[in-house]
């Protein structure tokens, strides 16, 4: 069972690069700022004792990060392509 902590935090870190990937529309800038996001969020969450193990909190804000800069490139062009018509 997934603990509650990685659960909410890896939503709000699907939220967080969704927005990111919205706003910064050039694909390797935005790259960067998520991976960076990903990685400190797991650091951080090790280091202060909110999780026991980085690897799996990795693995999770991992897929939560792409699934989320994937959503938020994707809603930023369709807006592009509707503002252009």
């Amino acid at each position: 069972m997934i603990d509650p902590f990685a659960l909410i935090s890896g939503f709000a870190l699907l939220g967080a690069s969704s927005l990111i990937a919205f706003r910064v529309r050039q694909l390797v800038p935005a790259a960067l700022a998520i991976v960076l996001l990903a990685v400190l969020a797991a650091l951080a969450a090790v280091r202060f004792g909110l999780f026991d193990s980085l690897t799996p909190l990795l693995v999770i804000y991992a897929n939560s990060a792409l699934m989320g800069g994937i959503g938020g490139a994707l809603y930023a062009r369709k807006r592009a392509e509707e503002a252009g018509r």
